[in-house]
């Protein structure tokens, strides 16, 4: 019996991601595919190569865009990411909306009044998590100041910055499009002597480790499945070229997680009393007997007027806050697998582990074992 003729596949990348090229390398080994990337790292067109079915994600270039547009009309082609490019082709995208969602969650939890969402494109990505971004801060009563920086502006993204910070209010809770503007804007916000987080918390989104854990700063940043969703994209293609219709033309997978990191770890009170509390019941927190009598005689005031503040500046209870501290703080230590679990409750100043898994399971949803598994990265 003859050999299977291997089918042949051509990968064109508008950036270089490893996480993409795994989840493509993964799929095209179980396949027995022949692959052609000689395009992802030298950036040339390959006009020559006879293909079976072209993967790619969204390209910028002139002459990529060409080539793409005008092989996907005769080839099988499935695209990674939103449609940008228009194409005829089924694509495997991620919840963009609901990266915009997650992280406008998390601002508010960092009790910020105000907001702003930084993008420096018109791609659909970037609108949509705008979309989302807004959509939560509009359930809140809150606004969102849309910062966008194009090529019209005719200077860099730290330039321009610089100039708008002198627009922003005080403190703000920013949004950028992806990790490497998060980190311009953290560098920007620096030089015009700006605090972060304490007066410009920042959230990134792809967590690129190189960016996210290595830079000056630790930024926050949502994980997208960028590996699973190639993967995803590199199976549709192969039903494809099997002349199988894809049941759906696009295939929405969710973002992984919201990982915290420094960019935005201080929680917004602007009362001087609330700010004296908070730090002492950040220091304090696997402390069994912090309570609010020994946080207001730490602050020096009645337990009336510690809740009063806490009130009128946050609109909670002093405990109620040191609830989200000590939660906070679990997740922490939970994502980094720092130990088992009713170690991590005891570190966090929960008096029992019943008392923890209660307490996680009623503001979160799930059990603190099942998050940890969900959320590890």
């Amino acid at each position: 019996m003859p050999e299977q003729k291997r089918k042949r596949i051509l990968i064109v990348l508008g950036f270089m991601e490893p996480s993409i090229l795994a989840g493509f390398s993964r799929y095209a080994r179980e396949a027995g595919w022949v692959v052609n990337a000689f395009a992802v790292y030298h950036g040339s067109v390959p006009k020559a190569w006879q293909a079976d079915g072209l993967l790619t994600t969204n390209v910028f270039r002139p002459d990529l865009v060409k080539f793409v547009r005008g092989i996907s009309r005769s080839v099988p082609t499935v695209l990674h990411g939103c449609n940008d490019l228009r194409l005829a082709s089924p694509n495997v995208e991620t919840d963009e909306r609901e990266i915009g969602r997650m992280a406008a969650r998390h601002l508010l939890k960092c009790e910020h009044r105000h907001f702003a969402c930084l993008r420096y494109s018109r791609n659909i990505h970037a609108l949509r998590r705008l979309e989302g971004f807004r959509e939560v801060l509009g359930e809140a009563g809150q606004e969102c100041i849309d910062l966008e920086m194009i090529a019209e502006h005719g200077v860099g993204v730290g330039e321009w910055f610089r100039h708008k910070l002198s627009e922003l209010p005080k403190p703000l809770g920013l949004f950028a499009e992806d990790d490497l503007l998060a980190a311009r804007v953290i560098e920007a916000a620096n030089d015009a002597g700006w605090h972060v987080p304490e007066e410009l918390a920042v959230i990134g989104c792809g967590n690129i480790e190189l960016v996210c854990e290595l830079g000056t700063m630790p930024i926050t940043s949502i994980a997208c499945p960028l590996e699973e969703q190639a993967y995803q994209a590199a199976a549709m293609l192969n039903a494809l070229m099997n002349g199988e219709a894809p049941r759906e033309r696009t295939v929405t997978l969710p973002p992984l997680t919201l990982i915290a990191r420094k960019s935005t770890d201080s929680v917004v009170a602007l009362h001087p009393l609330v700010k004296r509390a908070i730090d002492f019941m950040g220091k304090r927190l696997h402390h069994l007997d912090l309570d609010a009598p020994a946080v207001a005689a730490h602050c020096g005031v009645s337990l009336r007027g510690l809740y009063n503040g806490f009130q009128s500046d946050l609109r909670t209870t002093p405990m109620a806050f040191l609830q989200r501290l000590r939660l906070r703080r679990a997740m922490e230590l939970l994502r980094q697998d720092h130990g088992k679990v009713e170690a991590i409750a005891t570190a966090c100043g929960f008096s029992n582990l019943r008392t923890f898994q209660r307490t996680f399971q009623r503001q979160e949803g799930t059990t603190p074992t099942l998050w940890k598994r969900g959320n590890e990265y």
